[in-house]
């Protein structure tokens, strides 16, 4: 193989593996975001909890007061009963004391009803909380591991790149400014085996011609469908 082949195979072996890193790297917000979301959804379901909570209970003490006004009514009705001397009067008190006291059996059936559904939604408010805080100790645990891989991933990269200049170096400007547009344009490789007369890169088949050139092996040479680089495998 010709030696500008195989520094460019070398070369491209580095170039793969920072593509590789730099892919990973542009992974990470969206995983970062679906982490962020597992904590949303759980604040979500608390706030609501809390929320079904708050207006339960707002419910129990609207009842409580129409409660007690009825009460407080049923009081002063009887004290207006014993007042009175008159058997009319006290008749039409009496059907008010006996309605508003129907009342407050109602109302008190309704705070009954509110009362064993705050139970239930107190238990539902506890699950959430224990949910969201499970969730926490998760996504912090996992947002740390990304900050752990995007630290490794930067390590990394700085080391291919500084091995990559390295090895840029040892080609003649014009070969690395070919293979370089190769590699960008092609997005996975620039140099590729030629196996049966097919590109490893296109996976198309090739001219005779270019065989035969790559199997004297003198000359760099090109696929005639792709402009890869192609050398003779016949492994």
């Amino acid at each position: 193989m010709l030696p500008e082949l195989e520094k460019m195979l070398i070369l491209q072996d580095k170039d793969q593996h920072l593509r590789k890193l730099r892919l990973e790297v542009k992974k990470l917000p969206a995983e970062e975001e679906r982490a962020k979301a597992k904590l949303a959804g759980d604040t979500e379901a608390l706030r609501a909890a809390k929320e079904a909570t708050q207006l339960n209970e707002v419910a129990m003490k609207n009842l409580q007061l129409q409660i007690q006004t009825r009460r407080d009514t049923i009081v002063r009705l009887k004290i207006q009963q014993f007042e009175t001397r008159k058997n009319e009067e006290y008749q039409a008190l009496g059907h008010e004391v006996e309605r508003y006291t129907a009342e407050v059996a109602r109302l008190e059936d309704d705070e009954l009803v509110l009362m064993e559904k705050g139970e239930g939604l107190k238990a539902t408010q506890e699950a959430a909380a224990a949910a969201l805080k499970a969730t926490e100790t998760l996504v912090q645990d996992e947002l740390a591991r990304l900050v752990e891989r995007r630290t490794n991933i930067a390590a990394q990269t700085a080391e291919f790149e500084g091995l990559r200049t390295g090895l840029a170096a040892k080609l003649v400007p014009e070969l690395l400014e070919q293979y370089d547009r190769i590699f960008k344009n092609r997005g996975d490789a620039a140099v590729v085996p030629l196996r049966h007369g097919v590109c490893g890169g296109c996976h198309m088949k090739v001219t005779a011609g270019c065989v035969a050139t790559a199997k004297v092996g003198k000359i760099l040479n090109n696929c005639p469908n792709c402009g890869r680089y192609v050398y003779l495998d016949e492994s």
